[in-house]
């Protein structure tokens, strides 16, 4: 599922309800037919993983900031790592995946930080999968391989996208368009360019074919 909108639509206010970041002011969003409230917070959030522009790293290894928290597991370390598509930059480290990243990890590019931040999400292996315009600050060379990256973790979880440059959603099964804090149109890519309505509007403007 794809949600797009001009900023301040509401997108992210949508997809943080989930995990509870946001809670509901009325109504309710269930999960598995459960609402959110009903939820032990610690349960709920483990069938979450989360990538957005915003990549926080750890002063520790490139294994430490892939497991994030849990002992790593070298094998799926290692896995992870080149499904993120960062096998090279791996062998390229003097101590490979016990590299010590450093403050913030100053030392990687945009698109680094992002394919790790995916790696991350691929060790946690949590059922529910939310990118947040995971793509929208990196040069188009680094969003050709984060994108092959998100490919990969999206088989076989739900998946929940935040889209800025809507070329990278148009084979979304379903997109939610947003104005203002409300649904506007829903559907998939060809019927909302049929429906020729507030979509196709913002599809034109990016001149996406």
């Amino acid at each position: 599922v794809a949600l797009v909108g001009s900023s301040g639509s509401g997108k992210t206010t949508l997809a943080h309800l989930l995990p509870r970041f946001v809670e509901c002011t009325e109504g309710q969003v269930l999960l598995e037919g459960v609402p959110l409230a009903q939820w032990n917070l610690r349960n709920l959030r483990r069938q979450f993983a989360l990538v957005s522009q915003t990549v926080i790293v750890l002063n520790d290894t490139l294994a430490a900031n892939v497991a994030l928290g849990q002992t790593p597991d070298r094998e799926r370390v290692l896995a992870c790592l080149l499904a993120a598509n960062l096998g090279e930059f791996v062998q390229s480290l003097p101590q490979h995946m016990d590299t010590l990243v450093g403050h913030n990890a100053s030392t990687l590019s945009g698109g680094q930080r992002q394919r790790l931040a995916i790696a991350r999400a691929m060790y946690k292996d949590a059922p529910v999968l939310i990118l947040d315009e995971a793509t929208s600050a990196l040069d188009t060379e680094s969003e050709k391989l984060v994108q092959d990256a998100i490919n990969n973790m999206m088989q076989n979880r739900t998946s929940i996208v935040i889209a800025h440059r809507l070329s990278t959603i148009r084979h979304a099964d379903e997109i939610i368009v947003l104005q203002k804090g409300s649904i506007v149109e829903r559907g998939n890519h060809d019927d909302l360019m049929a429906h020729n309505g507030y979509y196709k509007k913002l599809i034109d403007m990016q001149e996406v074919k």
